[in-house]
């Protein structure tokens, strides 16, 4: 009897969440909470799909700082601070500058988002290639094996919006092509974002989810053929209770950025690189006595997997707690609902791993499961 992988990676489908929601995916039996990384879809995507750590394989959140001598995407955008600030923020800009830099062979996911554009030449993006295909990460990854082990695949990701990839997919199946099939989404992510744990929308994005996998299963019995299902995430998501002014209490020092040091504002990180050991401690000391968040050390950032030997990533990186939002940021100014990116810890943060077929109890982290499934396409083509 022929078999058929199906993977559906729901990105932001925590653990939690999909316990809370009865008879959730009740025919994956199979279940494994999975530990997820320090830090957004940016580092866990691929820690998923190498089975490495954020250090090993270089890739941990959207933005880095641009290195020495290298090729900025952003090269040219300085000159964009000599706009009014109206023109710099609307959204005519953003889409022309969009295209500009995937014109410079940027293939993976990035938005500008809030980034002032005229501070942008000090940054690079980490994810230049397309992680959801063969090569598109150092070391090797999860893409690779299909075509190693002689398995046809086929595969959705950001690039197709939720509805038309699940539909696809289906149809895939029922045409008994691929032998393995992927699927990703973020769509749930967004709308958590929006609405939080308990939004409306969210109980039936699950919903939907749960009618698809039962469809997927249906779709390859017909066939006459064995279903093997994965319903798969990289994180969960804190429900918002709070947010911390970052930003507003650096204007109150008197060192300024850029001229002192270069930040970056993600949701729930400030990170830094210093121009001068006074900045440095004019800045450190500020937000140590911000309530809501606190340093990350060396030794923690060791543990997470996280800590550059270039500190590409930051010199120094401000955590906000679990539930706090940093508002402003680079990455909006609107209040959110939900957020990730909190210490891995936080049981809110753990990503999951179901399936209708037996899962190792060793497979505990998101760095287990590039082995895991590769293991199955193994057996998959041994049966074949």
């Amino acid at each position: 009897m022929r078999r058929r992988m199906v993977v559906l990676l729901v990105d932001a489908l925590g653990w939690e969440l999909a316990a809370a929601t009865p008879g959730f995916a009740a025919g994956l039996p199979h279940r494994r909470r999975l530990d997820t990384i320090l830090g957004f879809s940016s580092g866990a995507l691929p820690t998923l799909f190498t089975g490495r750590m954020p250090r090993e394989h270089g890739r941990w959140l959207m933005y880095r700082r641009a290195r020495p001598g290298g090729a900025s995407p952003f090269r040219g955008f300085r000159a964009l601070g000599l706009l009014p600030p109206r023109l710099r923020r609307s959204w005519r800009l953003t889409l022309r500058l969009t295209r500009l830099v995937a014109s410079r062979g940027v293939r993976g996911y990035f938005s500008l988002y809030e980034v002032p554009r005229e501070l942008l030449p000090e940054f690079d993006l980490a994810e230049r290639d397309d992680i959801f295909q063969p090569g598109g990460l150092p070391g090797g990854t999860l893409w690779d094996a299909p075509g190693r082990l002689g398995l046809a695949w086929r595969g959705w990701n950001w690039r197709t919006p939720e509805e038309q990839g699940l539909e696809a997919a289906l149809r895939a199946l029922d045409d008994g092509s691929g032998d393995f099939l992927f699927c990703y989404t973020a769509a749930l992510d967004a709308l958590l974002h929006r609405e939080g744990s308990r939004g409306a929308g969210v109980s039936g994005r699950l919903a939907r989810y749960d009618g698809w996998l039962a469809r997927a299963e249906e779709a390859v019995a017909r066939r006459g053929e064995e279903p093997w299902l994965y319903l798969l995430s990289d994180h969960g998501m804190v429900d918002v209770r709070g947010a911390v002014d970052v930003m507003g209490a650096l204007r109150r020092l008197p060192v300024r950025w850029p001229r002192d040091y270069v930040p970056f504002f993600d949701s729930t990180m400030a990170r830094f690189w210093w121009r001068s050991a006074a900045a440095r401690d004019e800045v450190r000391a500020a937000l140590s006595g911000l309530r809501g968040g606190r340093w990350l050390e060396d030794p923690e950032l060791e543990r997470a997997g996280a800590l550059f030997p270039g500190r590409d990533y930051g010199e120094d990186v401000f955590l906000l707690d679990p539930g706090q939002l940093l508002l402003p940021s680079f990455m909006g100014s609107s209040p959110l609902a939900a957020m990730h990116g909190y210490d891995a810890s936080h049981p809110d943060m753990a990503a999951l791993l179901m399936s209708n077929r037996p899962v190792p109890a060793d497979v505990r982290h998101l760095a287990d499961v590039r082995a895991f499934l590769e293991a199955e396409m193994g057996r998959l083509r041994e049966g074949a």
